[in-house]
């Protein structure tokens, strides 16, 4: 009896510490803490980048999370706000001890917080526009949107196939505006390009035909408006009004339908340089990134009743990062490990394919990002 008894708990404590062992690694969550401006004037970026972030991450969970570990997401706003940012990821380093950051939504408040991330050890997956998060890489700071350098090389690309020589050039006086302007002033002579004339506004600017009509009066054979909204539909109806007839080109941070929307039939003929997700079934067969967009397309839709914004694949391949770096990684998750790992990962997501490296922590110009878009009745349709 007492043999018995002695073997009954011997097997107890066995399964006791099997299943210890098995809940732990169960219950092993990999917080993720995410800062995006879901209130405030840039809440166009921030509530579309948290909608994606939950909508893989729900994903992830349902199908039994990354290697059996399952993600917590932790959201935080900052109104746009870069102080606010700086605080708000303290705030997940610190206090909730998260093991990755995602965000901020713009590339002024992702400046701001990248030192803190480098300082604190901790990575994070910033949705920038700026080459400068990531030229040069620090050792902690990743992108997912292309940055202005490989947009500016796309469009210029544009120009020199359409026998564009002459541009006149737009962008808002902020970080994002002054960091556009700079890139493609560097590149385009590298494609037979000169910007023949160079005009600034402030994005909230209600009225932009000053500057519209300094470079209808110039010998530009295209415009390119560098901004975030508002300003690329004020300059659209502003063109319209004064007859400006060449070519209207945006960047990326005007890829939305809101462009359309607002535009109305002043948007007609505007071309657009965009990541895919913004007009997925007109992609062409064959089309690497085609079956992933189409699926952020589709899973986006039935669960918010509504059509994505490109901003959506921002958070999304920054979940799609995680993974790959979390199926690589062996016994417990840190964020030296997360770190390590992200510099080895290689897939393809909503804004094209991710090849990172010690020397490369975001899109280049060979991950083949973008697309030129043109709005044709009310819709965006692949242009090229």
């Amino acid at each position: 009896m007492n043999k018995f008894k002695t073997l009954r708990g011997c097997l107890l404590a066995a399964a006791a510490l099997l299943l210890g062992a098995n809940g732990a690694m169960a219950q092993e969550t990999i917080k993720i803490g995410a800062v995006y401006a879901t209130s405030g004037p840039a809440s166009f970026l921030g509530i579309p980048e948290e909608r994606g972030l939950r909508l893989r991450a729900e994903e992830v969970n349902k199908n039994g999370g990354i290697n059996g570990r399952k993600v917590e997401v932790i959201v935080y706003d900052t109104e746009g706000n870069g102080t606010k940012a700086a605080q708000q990821i303290r705030r997940l380093i610190d206090s909730d001890k998260v093991h990755i950051v995602f965000g901020p939504s713009s590339s002024g408040e992702s400046l701001l917080v990248l030192p803190i991330a480098n300082e604190s050890k901790v990575p994070i997956i910033m949705h920038a526009g700026t080459e400068k998060v990531v030229v040069p890489p620090t050792p902690y700071g990743f992108n997912t949107p292309p940055t202005d350098r490989v947009v500016a090389a796309h469009l210029l690309g544009v120009f020199k196939k359409r026998g564009i020589t002459k541009l006149g050039l737009l962008t808002a006086a902020d970080g994002f505006g002054q960091s556009g302007a700079n890139v493609v002033k560097e590149q385009a002579a590298e494609y037979g390009v000169t910007v023949v004339q160079h005009e600034e506004f402030n994005r909230q600017d209600p009225d932009i035909t000053a500057q519209v009509l300094r470079v209808k009066n110039s010998p530009a054979q295209a415009a390119l408006v560098w901004s975030a909204f508002p300003a690329p539909t004020i300059i659209l109806k502003n063109a319209a009004a004064v007859g400006l007839k060449i070519p209207m080109y945006n960047s990326f941070a005007a890829a939305s339908r809101d462009l359309l929307v607002q535009g109305g039939k002043d948007a007609e003929g505007t071309f657009v340089s965009s990541m895919r997700l913004l007009a997925p079934e007109t992609l062409k067969d064959g089309d690497p990134a085609k079956a992933i967009v189409l699926k952020i397309y589709n899973d986006y839709k039935a669960k918010y009743n509504e059509a994505p914004a490109t901003f959506v694949a921002h958070s999304y391949d920054s979940m799609l990062i995680l993974e790959e770096a979390v199926k690589k990684i062996d016994g417990p998750i840190t964020r030296d490990k997360i770190r390590d790992a992200m510099e080895k990962v290689t897939v393809t997501g909503g804004n094209g394919t991710f090849k990172l490296s010690p020397q490369q922590h975001g899109l280049s110009a060979e991950s083949n990002s973008m697309v030129l878009l043109v709005a044709k009745n009310g819709e965006w349709l692949v242009d090229e």
